[in-house]
């Protein structure tokens, strides 16, 4: 599973679709605490999609509520799920099992026992673990030791406020499936993951050291942070990207901008078929030159970042 690209009232009823008005109860299962970012907008003359942008990782059980998110999801007429993309290769020759021992240079090694020890369950078994599934059990086990998680929380309270609200969710998950054409070595494509792996390794400490002003930046919306950290986390994504089996780079970036083609085309889907829609994305997908919400300006769609507003 990749997510690089590595996401209401009933039907009929009439939407204001240029502003969002709060709904009349406040009874919801989101504890107010922190009020999280505020919206992005894409609006034609007809319907707006209204996007929050998440942030990976945030505190486990951070309580947050965001008026503007509650307000958005009650006056919407569907609520788009979590976006992922897998991919599938079909041809592949088998691959000999390796170790992590046998697949890492000793250095590499000495590093990732360091780490695992320091960080993940000992009881687990990790030594027959591809490199770039070792690096993202890795990161998770780090982000629980420090407290720490993904997005998840956040997604339960949007899937918790549509099931309030009775906003229908469209899923967004998809698969890329291509056929290996042995354009690079098995070699190649272990070395790609151990590069993932030592990439993982050296950023994971800088991540947990702000964790705590990245996870402060998205519950107090400040957009300006949020968008300092994105390149980051862009670059670490198409990194993973990279580490896929049998692809060259060049095949990666032609498959990443083909999602980002997609995922544009399933917004404008959503643009045509409802009045008004709320989606979340990670941030990097919203502030990435090329991306989604790039083309949909290039399209005639009107894009307002957050600050537009104001």
């Amino acid at each position: 599973m990749v997510g690089v690209f590595g996401l209401a009232l009933p039907a009929g009823t009439a939407h204001a679709a240029d502003a969002v008005v709060p709904p009349p109860s406040a009874e919801v299962t989101v504890i107010a605490e922190r009020p999280g970012p505020r919206l992005w907008r894409v609006s034609s003359e007809r319907s707006t999609l209204w996007i929050l942008g998440t942030q990976t990782p945030l505190p486990q059980h951070m309580k947050w509520r965001s008026a503007e998110v509650e307000a958005a999801i009650a006056a919407s007429d569907e609520v788009l799920g979590t976006y992922s993309v897998s991919l599938s290769m079909t041809g592949l020759q088998p691959v000999e099992p390796q170790t992590l021992r046998r697949a890492l240079p000793k250095k590499v090694y000495r590093r990732w026992v360091t780490m695992r020890d320091r960080y993940i369950d000992p009881r687990l078994p990790t030594e027959h673990l591809l490199p770039a599934s070792a690096a993202l059990f890795l990161q998770a086990s780090a982000y629980e030791h420090a407290g720490l998680t993904s997005t998840d929380d956040v997604w339960r309270s949007i899937y918790g406020l549509a099931r309030l609200y009775g906003v229908p969710v469209r899923p967004q998950q998809f698969e890329v499936v291509r056929e290996s054409r042995e354009k690079i070595s098995q070699r190649e494509s272990r070395e790609a993951g151990v590069r993932f792996l030592a990439q993982t390794m050296d950023r994971l400490e800088a991540d947990l050291a702000m964790s705590g002003r990245r996870a402060n930046a998205w519950a107090d919306g400040d957009l300006a942070t949020l968008m300092q950290l994105a390149p980051s986390d862009e670059s670490y994504a198409a990194s993973f990207a990279r580490s896929w089996p049998f692809l060259s780079d060049d095949e990666v970036a032609r498959i990443i901008r083909n999602e980002d083609t997609r995922l544009a085309a399933n917004f404008e889907r959503a643009l045509n078929r409802n009045r008004t829609t709320f989606a979340a994305l990670p941030m990097y997908l919203l502030t990435k030159r090329g991306g989604a919400l790039s083309i949909l300006a290039a399209s005639g769609y009107r894009v307002e970042r957050p600050e537009d507003r104001e």
